[in-house]
């Protein structure tokens, strides 16, 4: 897989979920490997534990926060994250409006079996995977760079790689938006998807290739994919980079066991502070906690 020499570092990823039913929202949190986790260390020996949970934070917050100077590294700390959202509701809502709006009848014309599969659809649609070949032809034509087969890329084929319903559709998405997660990516860049647009794209898109996306297990079925996509993307941008700046590389996007890796404890952490935050307020409440927040792929921070 001919990837960019990392020079970006890597980021390391954990998730959790929010209340309700198949419609509740999916948290990434995930760290850059440069981020100051002294904290994690701290409060690791503090709370006697060899791997932390946000639970366990939880269970001692009121102790915690007694010692102000360890509570603020902690709230800093957490803050270093980029949180990325993966919300069906809105989706779900806008597919019932359509179906009505069509003279669709519920329970006739539709059902709930159907209305949840469509919007695993559309949250896989919504990321800057779907259709890849089809935005990697505005960096290079088509003619001269074949950069996949655009039936690999559909919404529908993506779904079908990965397996599953809207829970792994989520992982999926999430996973999709939190690889263009970027940091060249300027305030021009207000969705994952506008990376293709700017005039950075292939600055940007390099950064990609060199950031290695580390996560807790959960769902190795999405890591081929993820990974298809990554080498579709260097295939696209590699020509014009010295030669001595590609190489043979491992898998962009892997799982790994999180004990003893404190950016997966902290993503922990974080993806916790997010769901807890999420079941009393409206996403862009997350805009004051965290570093980077994007919700559905758009930036909201």
């Amino acid at each position: 897989m001919a990837l960019i020499i990392p020079a970006a570092g890597a980021t390391y990823g954990d998730s959790t979920k929010t209340e309700g039913g198949a419609l509740r929202k999916y948290v990434l949190a995930q760290f850059r490997d440069d981020a100051n986790l002294d904290w994690v260390r701290d409060l690791r020996g503090v709370l006697v534990k060899q791997e932390l949970k946000y639970q366990d934070v939880v269970e001692a917050r009121t102790k915690l926060k007694q010692n102000r100077r360890l509570w603020a590294r902690v709230e800093g700390g957490v803050g270093q994250a980029s949180i990325i959202v993966i919300d069906p509701q809105p989706l779900e809502t806008a597919i019932r409006e359509m179906a009505t709006a069509e003279g669709m009848v519920e329970g006739h014309d539709f059902d709930e079996r159907r209305v949840i599969d469509e919007c695993a659809t559309a949250v896989v649609a919504g990321t800057p995977l779907a259709y890849l070949p089809h935005n990697l032809v505005r960096l290079v034509p088509w003619e001269l760079c074949p950069v996949g087969d655009l039936n690999t890329f559909t919404p529908e084929a993506l779904r079908k790689q990965i397996g599953g319903g809207l829970a792994e559709a989520k992982i999926f998405a999430a996973r999709a938006h939190a690889i263009f997660d970027l940091t060249q990516a300027d305030s021009t860049i207000t969705s994952t998807t506008a990376v293709f647009q700017s005039p950075l794209a292939r600055v940007m898109l390099a950064e990609l290739l060199a950031t290695p996306r580390i996560y807790d297990r959960e769902s190795p079925g999405t890591l081929p994919v993820l990974n298809e996509a990554a080498l579709a993307i260097a295939s696209a941008i590699e020509d014009g980079f010295p030669e001595s700046l590609t190489r043979k590389a491992s898998p962009l996007v892997a799982e790994i066991d999180s004990r003893g890796i404190d950016q997966i404890q902290a993503a922990d952490i974080a993806a916790g502070w997010t769901r807890e935050i999420l079941d009393a307020a409206d996403p862009r409440a997350l805009g004051s906690r965290f570093e980077r927040v994007w919700v559905n792929g758009n930036r909201i921070k």
